[in-house]
């Protein structure tokens, strides 16, 4: 097993001597952040499988026919985006 050195404050070394076993809470967080980011990029796939199925093509087609708009087009079409979605 690999050592790291962290350095607390006064405050969160008070925190940290209330964990029964402080390591073992640290590594639940870091292991807890990198199941969040990784659900996060789940949900991101699954939002851009669903917008790929809805208009037809790839969310990489949609962006690239969307980067060919001019900044008045882009601004019309959010505006649109909002209006529908009450933003």
């Amino acid at each position: 097993m690999k050592q790291k050195m962290i350095t607390l404050d006064d405050e969160t070394s008070k925190l940290a001597a209330n964990k029964i076993n402080f390591s073992q809470w640290v590594r639940d967080k870091l292991r807890s952040e990198r199941n969040k980011s990784e659900l996060d990029s789940e949900m991101k796939i699954d939002q851009f499988n669903r917008i790929g199925t809805t208009v037809n093509m790839s969310s990489a087609e949609l962006l690239y026919h969307l980067e060919q708009r001019s900044d008045a087009e882009i601004t019309a079409l959010v505006s649109i985006l909002r209006g529908s979605l009450n933003l």
